[in-house]
């Protein structure tokens, strides 16, 4: 493949990656107003909810790095270190103890994974004006 549809097909997989990473911001966005619920008493269905959009939310930020990953095969530009979330306990906490303290927490984790895909987004957006100046 030439430069030129190189860099093209990672400027697809760039704009797939932003998709992905969008609906991860989406996602999250459900897991606060979830957790807002929860931290009000919601209890073990308000728990199961929040917890399917966190999960929800980490397939799209997966399949993003996948698609980054690709993209910076073809484009060394677009290669981007991800920081993995690994909140492991924080859900084994919301699930045991259901607490105040625990749906504090878990709050507190959904807004860190949140800055940090808005960061990565903002990175991504940056990258896809820089191919499309390539391109």
């Amino acid at each position: 493949m030439t430069n030129n549809e190189n860099n093209t097909r990672a400027l697809h997989l760039v704009g797939e990656a932003r998709y992905q990473l969008e609906r991860a911001l989406d996602e999250l966005g459900s897991a606060r107003g979830w957790g807002l619920w929860d931290i009000l008493g919601g209890g073990f269905i308000s728990t199961l909810i929040k917890h399917g959009h966190m999960d929800d939310a980490e397939s799209h930020i997966r399949e993003a790095k996948r698609l980054l990953e690709i993209a910076g095969e073809l484009a060394p530009d677009a290669a981007y270190l991800f920081q993995e979330d690994n909140h492991d306990f924080a859900r084994v906490a919301d699930w045991l103890f259901d607490g105040l303290a625990s749906d504090l927490y878990v709050q507190s984790c959904i807004a860190d994974r949140r800055r940090a895909v808005e960061e990565l987004l903002s990175r991504v957006n940056q990258l896809e004006s820089a191919l499309r100046g390539g391109a």
